[in-house]
């Protein structure tokens, strides 16, 4: 089968067998989605890519001291992934400490797309919708008022992966469907720049209907009001993060205030509602990602705390981020220390943040 024949691929490649199996994986992955509509995959050959499908150099390039779990370890968590999805609702109401356990510890690649489409409910809604979408693509595009928006943002979003490259290739052609069906079926929210990213990453790893039905979920379940026209969702959130800054790191807290980077908004805001998919490195925003459709929109708040944490947590880090054009750079864009996968959610983990600290702080924030 195919399993047996990735974990053969990998024996044979040694340390670099788990990097290339997951190429190999994505890429078939593609095809098949590609030849089911009758058209043909095109990549660009000469120009290298990691494991992710990413052409240009990033962040996370996988030669920095990011970890390669070995070959055998990938089964084995393969094997308990494949078993839970098989018995799901079991697990979710008898063991859901031990799913979200296993969230943790990151989702296996080639099962990332099912489990978020469990984990967030969102193959129940597709079942229960089976003709909703398709109805939405074939709906004319002059009744779309969104449209003009969508495709002026399709060249913007991961022009740097291999799948939204080509300007109206199948990566580019499915974002715009999932983005117009989606402006269709929530004529309330429409369209919101940030959703572009969080599609194009779904579409990273399941066919387009599944994404809709994912970013259907997203807006519904775990941000709510994030997309709206007044953004009230994302405000107060931002307001909440501030609260537990003071919390968690009075001195951050004190240098963000002395600097006038005090309103989280000036970067909470890009973080949140793409879900870290523009900050962080890509290892991480999937490790994010797993973790957030298990656990939800308190791990957005967490991982935050934690990049504040990296870049920020010491009289030394504090020293270079002394203005705040440097303090609003250095959260946007991380510093190397970011790449530690492993360190980063080890430090995400050890947070002394808990969740009477949430109700704390909103408490807190309905009084004043």
């Amino acid at each position: 089968g195919v399993s047996s024949a990735s974990h053969w691929l990998a024996s044979v490649f040694s340390e670099r067998g788990e990097r290339i199996v997951a190429k190999l994986m994505f890429v078939a992955s593609l095809l098949y989605r590609t030849l089911e509509k009758g058209g043909a995959l095109q990549m660009e050959d000469d120009i290298p890519t990691d494991r992710f499908g990413f052409y240009r150099p990033r962040k996370d390039d996988l030669y920095r001291g990011i970890s390669v779990p070995n070959v055998e370890l990938i089964r084995k968590r393969e094997n308990k992934w494949r078993k839970m999805l098989d018995a799901w609702d079991s697990w979710m109401k008898k063991k859901h400490k031990k799913v979200k356990e296993r969230c943790l510890k990151g989702i296996p690649q080639s099962l990332r797309g099912m489990a978020y489409q469990y984990l967030c409910g969102s193959q129940e809604r597709r079942k229960a919708n089976p003709v909703l979408y398709k109805q939405f693509l074939s709906t004319d595009d002059v009744e779309c008022p969104w449209l003009d928006s969508i495709d002026k943002d399709l060249h913007r979003t991961f022009p740097e992966h291999f799948l939204f490259r080509s300007e109206k290739g199948q990566g580019q052609s499915e974002l715009r469907n999932v983005l117009k069906a989606f402006s269709l079926y929530d004529t309330t929210i429409g369209f919101c720049q940030p959703m572009a990213p969080i599609v194009a990453t779904l579409l990273m790893h399941m066919p387009e209907e599944e994404a809709f039905w994912c970013l259907v979920m997203i807006c519904e379940k775990y941000l709510v009001g994030y997309y709206s026209p007044g953004l009230e969702g994302i405000k107060t959130d931002g307001k909440l993060f501030e609260r537990l800054i003071k919390m968690h790191n009075p001195e951050i807290a004190a240098h963000l205030v002395k600097y006038g980077a005090d309103d989280p908004l000036l970067y909470v805001c890009e973080w949140f509602t793409c879900i870290y998919c523009r900050s962080l490195p890509w290892n991480i925003v999937l490790r994010v990602l797993d973790m957030f459709f298990c656990d939800g929109v308190k791990v957005l708040f967490r991982v935050g705390l934690t990049i504040l944490d990296v870049t920020l947590g010491s009289p030394e880090k504090r020293a270079r981020c002394s203005d705040l054009l440097n303090i609003i750079t250095a959260l946007k864009s991380p510093s190397d220390a970011v790449l530690q996968e492993d360190m980063f959610f080890l430090q995400m983990e050890q947070l002394k943040i808990r969740d009477a600290d949430f109700v704390k702080a909103h408490l807190a924030l309905a009084i004043s």
